[in-house]
């Protein structure tokens, strides 16, 4: 048996969304994927040592972030998938007893409608019946109402008792056959609605977004004429902000090239890499790091347009789970820092300048609550005010 506590303990303290998958319906896959990992990154052979050797070696800690925010997004499909699964078969189930009542009303019919003497009483059966259960009923009850027994017999209370609830199950039984679907069909009838509603909601989300119109690149200066992506566009604002190579003592980042850490670029090449490597770092190099770390991780192509500067530039900036927990609280989504299909479906349904302004609102109170605030606050706090102006822009354009 593998040795949870440590797997739990390892992977909740560098990603802690996957946390909640140890306790899904994949939670064994999870854990040996999440073993082979831990086991594969740190180069030993028990998880427990596996876990000290890693926490141990900054650059491991790094790899196995990374290693381990693939294996949560991968499961997380699959849950997406299980639950899918799970609809299409309980809706298969509904429309097949629908499909099997229909059929049954439909043999009656034309039975009723046959020729011949046989047929015709085989098919008033049903009716013959539903007279008598009616009229037994109704009797029954009348008696009771207007006679009712006087005995302390306990084996006649008991008889009587069954009597009546075999009249009221045959009422029932037979209102349910006359009249339709019973409250419990009906219900039934808006699960499966519901699901399939559900089935085209998701296919819909699946289907690929399509491409932005053009936009004008006049309030973004350095971008090449013509239709730039959305990832262009944001890209060349978080570059101007993020500037050249910088290695400031009091900058936790430590060496930084266009925004790229020492950390996050030894992360990328699966090793350590040195201050002068940081300075060597290229723009295609950076380019790339940002679009598979940030970009795609926070789905800003699913956010709308100014939106997905707003939560890219902030993610860059202060990491991408309290960006997407300022985009959530935002839209009134749960903040738990990974974008799924509820955030993004309030997202678009919000005003996209209104959540412009609170997730930068957001963004500035976040800096405030930092140490280091009193020494980079100015400039953080222009950073959010231009990035804003900019955002605006791309909402209008």
């Amino acid at each position: 048996m593998l040795p949870l506590i440590p797997l739990i303990s390892l992977a909740g303290s560098l990603v802690p969304e996957l946390v909640g998958l140890f306790g899904g319906r994949r939670a064994g896959e999870v854990a040996g994927r999440v073993a082979e990992v831990v086991q594969s990154v740190a180069g030993v052979g028990s998880i427990e040592d596996a876990a000290s050797a890693i926490r141990a070696d900054p650059a491991k800690v790094s790899a196995l972030t990374l290693r381990l925010e693939e294996i949560r997004r991968e499961y997380l499909e699959l849950q997406q998938k299980d639950r899918q699964a799970e609809r299409q078969a309980l809706a298969e189930a509904l429309r097949t007893e629908l499909d099997d009542r229909r059929r049954a009303s439909e043999a009656m019919l034309g039975a009723l409608g046959a020729e011949g003497w046989t047929a015709r009483t085989v098919a008033l059966g049903p009716a013959m019946v539903s007279v008598l259960v009616l009229l037994g009923f109704f009797a029954f009850t009348a008696w009771l109402v207007r006679d009712p027994p006087q005995t302390s017999d306990g084996t006649a209370l008991t008889l009587l008792n069954v009597v009546v609830g075999s009249l009221v199950a045959g009422f029932t039984a037979v209102v349910n056959f006359w009249l339709g679907s019973s409250q419990g069909s009906r219900d039934k009838d808006r699960t499966l609605v519901a699901l399939q509603q559900g089935q085209v909601a998701e296919a819909a989300r699946r289907v690929p977004v399509a491409a932005p119109a053009p936009v004008s690149t006049q309030p973004f200066p350095g971008l090449v004429p013509g239709q730039p992506s959305r990832f262009d566009l944001c890209m060349e604002v978080v570059l101007a902000k993020e500037g050249g190579f910088v290695d400031d003592p009091a900058d936790p980042g430590g060496a930084t090239q266009m925004g790229i850490t020492a950390r996050t670029l030894a992360a990328w090449r699966g090793r350590p890499v040195t201050a002068e490597e940081v300075r060597d770092l290229r723009p295609a190099e950076a380019k790339e790091i940002y679009r598979a770390q940030y970009w795609n991780l926070m789905r800003c192509e699913d956010l709308p347009r100014g939106v997905d500067l707003v939560v890219f530039d902030f993610g860059v900036n202060a990491g991408p789970a309290n960006a997407v927990k300022a985009l959530q609280r935002s839209v009134g989504t749960t903040p738990d820092g990974a974008v799924g299909p509820f955030t993004l479906r309030a997202a678009q349904a919000a005003d996209a300048r209104a959540l412009v302004g609170a997730i930068c609102q957001a963004r500035l109170e976040f800096y405030r609550s930092l140490a280091g605030f009193d020494r980079f606050g100015r400039g953080w706090t222009s950073r959010v005010e231009d990035v804003r102006r900019q955002a605006l822009l791309m909402v209008t354009a």
